[in-house]
């Protein structure tokens, strides 16, 4: 009888080692997608390199990172204050401010944490302008990840914006600029519409799909009475929280439409009439938005967004992205 012959042993090729810097792109990609089927790439590194890899990607998944770091080394020191400052109590005075000034990161780790607690402890309670500033500053620092220099700098645009802070926004433009320069034409239009007229936007009314050019301001607010308040936002429920006088923009999730277009192509269209039939059985109305080219040449580019205007219908407020509320 001849033997069956046992298949061979499958072997696996190591992992290539990367260098440090690669593997942090690497877990920061994961991170940005923000899909909770990718998991955090783990890739191999240097021994050496491990326990900053570590520390990127405990920031990234848990609000209260193991230190990784031996004893004694600077990488060590610099995460004993963060974590120093990730367990200080904000309603004490003194606390954040002399630790954030005590804060130097070199590590990607650090920038990440720092920037996951800030937005956690902003959704609690707002921050003082001048704390805000301390740690945006603190990651758009040479050496943070450009990933996370990009976070910071769309929160601190949006919140100059915001407080129509001039100084704050020529500051970063002198800085930032060079890297970003769309990103800060839209915002340097955004500061000049303060005590004007609102543009005109085409707009789809809902429900009915009604095509019609207007301005901002002479949109009808959801209840009915004269619009004080423009909310853009493509999350379906915000017609639960509506305030009176408020008018709501629903941006299409693909914005596949021209923006010169006077009809809706057929994926806008079944978007908009699922919209309709959702707005017709709660009562309520909004407007639809099937251009994303509108919203980008006018400068709004970070939903959600909130516009007030004073009694004569002038733009008074713009809080956008990073600085609109969660609700309307």
């Amino acid at each position: 009888m001849i033997p069956f012959p046992f298949p061979p042993p499958v072997i696996q090729a190591p992992s290539r080692v990367l260098p440090l810097n690669e593997a942090v792109e690497q877990v920061l990609q994961d991170f940005d997608a923000e899909d909770p089927a990718v998991p955090l790439r783990d890739p191999a590194v240097r021994r050496a390199d491990r326990p900053s890899l570590q520390w990127l990607r405990a920031a990234a998944l848990s609000d209260l990172p193991r230190n990784p770091f031996r004893k004694g080394t600077r990488s060590s020191a610099e995460a004993e204050i963060l974590l120093a400052l990730l367990n200080s109590d904000r309603s004490q005075a003194g606390t954040v401010d002399p630790l954030l000034q005590k804060l130097k990161i070199q590590e990607p780790g650090t920038a990440m944490a720092l920037w996951r607690w800030a937005r956690r402890q902003e959704r609690l309670q707002p921050w003082n302008p001048a704390t805000r500033r301390s740690w945006e500053d603190k990651l758009l620092a040479k050496g943070v990840p450009s990933m996370l220099n990009g976070y910071a700098l769309r929160h601190a645009l949006c919140w100059a914006l915001a407080e129509q802070d001039e100084a704050r926004f020529a500051a970063l433009k002198a800085a930032w600029a060079q890297e970003s320069p769309s990103l800060f034409a839209s915002f340097q239009g955004l500061f000049g519409w303060f005590g004007a007229i609102s543009p005109e936007l085409r707009l789809w009314r809902l429900p009915g799909l009604e095509y019609q050019d207007r301005r901002l301001d002479l949109l009808l607010a959801a209840d009915g009475s004269r619009t004080r308040r423009i909310w853009i936002s493509p999350d379906i429920g915000s017609w639960q929280h509506l305030p009176a006088g408020t008018a709501w923009i629903v941006p299409s999730a693909t914005a596949t439409n021209r923006s010169n277009e006077t009809s809706l192509n057929p994926a806008e269209q079944a978007s908009g009439t699922s919209l309709s039939a959702t707005l017709t059985i709660a009562q309520r109305q909004a407007y639809f938005a099937p251009s994303r080219t509108d919203f980008e040449t006018l400068g709004l580019v970070f939903f959600p967004i909130l516009i007030e205007l004073d009694p004569k219908g002038a733009i008074q407020g713009i809080r956008m992205g990073d600085a609109a509320p969660p609700k309307p």
